[in-house]
This record gives C-alpha cells, structure tokens and sequence, in this order.
C-alpha cells in the first residue's frame, strides 16, 4: 500500500486526460443520438417514398381502368374484363359509375360489392375529370375498407371508378424478415393528424411508444402520416456503447494517453458503417424507383415476321421515375404498330401521363382507328398551358410482307434504317409535340422497305451531349449502328447504349429496334 501521495503532476495529466476523457465521451453519445435520428428519418423517408409509389401505381390502375371506360362509352362487359385482371391481384372492390345531373350511377361493379361512404353514391357525384386519385375515407365495417376513386381527365367525362381495399385484421401490418419495414415500430395515419380513428395500419401497438419520429407524404389527394421508431440501435450494437467504451479506455489509459487514438479509430469504424448503410438505403430508394418504372413499360412481344428487342436506361437521377416509354403492338402475322415517346420532366406526373398515353395507344388501335388518327386523339389528352407538360411522339406502322413502312412523328426524332451496313435518317415530317396546338393536321409518311433490314427507334436521350447538336449525336449514331448491323438484334441495341450514352447524362434512354427478313 502506498503511503506517499501521488505527484502533482500524475495528478495535473490524470485530471486533464479525465477530462479530455469526459468530453470526447459526450460528443460520442450526442454523434450516436444523432446518427439514430438521421437514420430513422432515412428508414421513414424510404416508406414514405414506398406509400408514394403505390400512390402513383393505384393512380395509374385506375386510369387505366378509367381510360377503357371513357373509350368504350362505360361498357360494363369491357370493365369487366379490365378490372378482373386488377382484382387478381388487389382482392379489392372495383366498380363503375356514371355522374349525371348530380347523382351517381353505378354501372358495374367487381369483386365484393361497395360499401360507400357514409354520404352514399352523391359523394362521388362531386369528383372532378381531372385524373387525380380522389381518398375518401376509411369505411367502418368487417373488415375496414379504405375507399378512394378516380375521374378520368377526359372531355364530356362522366365515369368514376370507384375502389374500395380492405384493411388488414387489427389494422396490424403483416411484415417479413426482408420487408422495407422490418425492425421498425410504424403506424400509419390517413390525413395529417395521429387521431386513433384515422389509422390504417401498423406493425406494432398505438400509440407508438418510444423516441418516434413522424413524416406526412402526398397520398392521392390526401396525405399519410407516418409515426415510426426503431426498437433496435439502426446504426448497430457497437454505436449504442461507444461512449461507454470511450469512457471505459479514457479511465484505463489516462497515463498513457492513448485514449484519443482509441477514440478516433472507433468514430472512424462508425463513420464507415454509417456510409455503408447510407449506401444500402439509396440503392434500395433507386431499386425502387427503377422497378417501377420498368413495371410501366411493356414486355417486348414475340411477333410473326418481325424480331423486336428493346432497352431502358435511367439517366442520373434514377431516383424519380421518367416519362420515356415504348410499345409494339401486332396487328397481323408481319404487321404491327409501335410507338416511341418522351413525356417533359420526370416523377410521378411524367410517369402517370406516360402510362395514360401508352395505353390510350392501344386503346385507339383495339377500337380500329388507323395511325394517322391516334395522334388527333391524343392531343385531347394533353394540354401544356393546362398541365404543364408535353410529350414527343413516333408512331409507326410496319408491314413487313408487303415491303411497307408508315411513319407519323409529334416532335418526336425519325427512326433510323440499317440496310446492308447503311444507315439512313428517314425523313419524317414532325408535327407539334402532343400537348402543344397544332394548326395543320400531322402527315403520314409511308417508305418503301424490303428486308433485310432493322429499324431503329430513340429518345434523344441517346445522341443529345452537351455542348454538342444534334446532328453531330444522329452521326454518331448512324456510324455505331452502320458498324453493328452484323450482330443479333439484342447484341446491337446493347452495343448501340454502351457506345453512344455517357456517364453523368440527365434524361433517360429508349431504344427499340425491328428487325425483318423480307
């Protein structure tokens, strides 16, 4: 046992390494409570964007189911077969209604039969034709349904489809070990307010307790709160004892003072991890981005005459989803339709108005309309000063057999066509971009083409560079595609995106290309 006091001076450097100890042990505590925060508000944000998505997915059925009603003038056989296909998938109620004179009509209806709001069929007498999802309510009964609608944009329009999807038992939300939602305690409220009565669904009991955080997001024409908390340490077991273990090194090596280097190695380490899982969370926001946008666009077709290949990519900012689209649609054995298009800005507004163009094609092609008067009809549509948007678009008809090809272009680029290594630009004379007035009435252009040849159809998203015209990009291209016309189809749209798009560029690509034989 020691009789002597300790020296001033261990006492001096004892007390300051203490108290350099004690600091540092702070600043870690406060670094962990705040990289908690950041994380949780992460992990909100993403089912946030989740609860936008299917917003904009529910948005998207229903015009669609809209859209075939206003084109078959509300044909409930027509509803039938279209919302069939929904409820495959939903199980929700789906029905149809016509608004005349104030009062509402149903038409059809699928699966089990609506409930309404408390105010009956006048409250969908009010909806307005602007296409925007109506939310309106949740409808007390067994089970709970959350009821919502939607009225075509349409001229003369005068059909709501009506939806009505059950809650789940409890209103408590299923989740699995890979759910976004796994590991977080979250209720979800409809409207901007925690009121009991308002909640939809949760993943633990309400009110949820703990350190919360809350969130409010577009959900149609209304909001969802979101209420949420981790019962688990986001940024892992060893960030929750950090300051204990700076504590517990400041009072072991004080005399040697080699706690400062303990302390910066170990708020590296949690620096690293925290990046990795920023890192994993924006791939999962960008994963779902992408998986939606690549669920509005079509499956390439198998067609009679004719190989067909396609390629998407994201431009930079692949977190919004984009407005460039394609489709191909067979007429006849060698005869078919297809169209390229580039909806102006990008989110939900650009995809919700791409959907309903893509769809309106096909709608008017199954009603027998030839392509000169699909592009007429969906000018009515669109409307620039009214919605802030255009859209560029190409469509054509190729007849293979007979050595013909039809084209029609709304400010949209003219498709390239490889023969025996050439490339050529037809020439297309465009009209004014959908949405934007046009005073003479579009062209049909029609070419003679025999096989073997590939056509080639783009957004500008392929040739446009900074700094560069657009000439100097259709050059570019005619060369890549002059020297890839040997490979397969799939081989050369591949080759075509590798070689001709650019890191960093802003807009999305599409490319389709038709390839025939004779």
């Amino acid at each position: 046992m020691f009789k002597t006091a300790p020296r001033r001076v261990s006492v001096v450097v004892a007390v300051l390494v203490l108290a350099v100890t004690a600091v540092l042990t702070v600043l870690t505590w406060q670094v962990t409570v705040r990289s908690e925060q950041r994380l949780l508000a992460r992990q909100l944000a993403q089912v946030g964007t989740l609860l936008t998505n299917q917003a904009a997915v529910l948005t998207v059925e229903l015009a669609d189911i809209g859209q075939v009603a206003v084109n078959t003038n509300g044909n409930p056989n027509a509803f039938a077969r279209f919302a069939g296909a929904e409820l495959r998938d939903t199980g929700q109620s789906l029905s149809l209604w016509r608004i005349r004179d104030g009062e509402a009509q149903q038409l059809a209806v699928q699966g089990v039969d609506p409930r309404l709001p408390a105010d009956g069929a006048p409250a969908l007498a009010g909806l307005q034709p602007n296409g925007q999802l109506v939310i309106l309510g949740i409808l007390p009964g067994e089970p709970d349904r959350l009821a919502y609608a939607l009225m075509p944009a349409s001229d003369n329009a005068d059909l709501v489809v009506y939806a009505e999807s059950p809650l789940p038992p409890g209103r408590r939300m299923p989740t699995t070990p890979d759910s976004p939602v796994a590991g977080l305690d979250l209720a979800l409220y409809l409207g901007t307010t925690t009121d009991p009565a308002h909640l939809l669904q949760a993943t633990a009991p309400t009110p949820i307790a703990g350190d919360t955080q809350t969130k409010t997001v577009p959900f149609g024409d209304s909001s969802v709160t979101i209420v949420g908390t981790s019962p688990t340490q986001l940024a892992g077991e060893l960030a929750a004892v950090l300051p204990w273990v700076v504590l517990g090194a400041g009072l072991v090596l004080a005399a040697a003072g080699g706690v400062v280097v303990e302390i910066i190695s170990r708020r590296r380490e949690v620096a690293e991890r925290l990046a990795a899982e920023n890192a994993r969370l924006y791939r999962e926001q960008r994963g779902i981005a992408g998986t939606l946008q690549h669920a509005l666009l079509p499956a390439v077709p198998t067609l009679h005459g004719v190989e067909v290949a396609a390629r998407y990519s994201a431009g930079v900012d692949a977190l919004e989803v984009g407005g460039d689209w394609f489709d191909v649609i067979e007429l006849r054995p060698g005869c078919c339709v297809f169209v390229v298009g580039d909806v102006s800005g990008h989110g939900l507004p650009a995809a919700t108005t791409m959907a309903a163009l893509r769809f309106a094609v096909r709608g008017y092609l199954a009603e027998g309309h030839d392509i000169g008067a699909v592009l007429p009809r969906l000018r009515r549509l669109l409307d620039v000063d009214t919605d802030h948007q255009f859209a560029t678009v190409l469509l054509g008809e190729l007849d293979a057999g007979a050595g013909r090809l039809r084209l029609l272009s709304a400010g949209h680029l003219c498709p390239l066509l490889v023969t025996e290594g050439r490339a050529e630009l037809l020439d297309c004379p465009p009209a004014p971009p959908v949405g934007v007035d046009g005073a003479a009435a579009p062209q049909v252009t029609e070419v003679k083409v025999s096989g073997p040849a590939t056509l080639l159809a783009f957004t500008d998203g392929l040739i446009e560079r900074r700094g560069e015209t657009i000439d100097a990009g259709l050059d570019r291209l005619r060369a890549a595609a002059a020297r890839a016309d040997e490979q397969p189809l799939a081989a050369m749209l591949d080759d075509l995106l590798g070689t001709l798009t650019v890191e960093g560029r802003r807009d999305d690509t599409v490319i389709l290309g038709l390839r025939w034989t004779r």
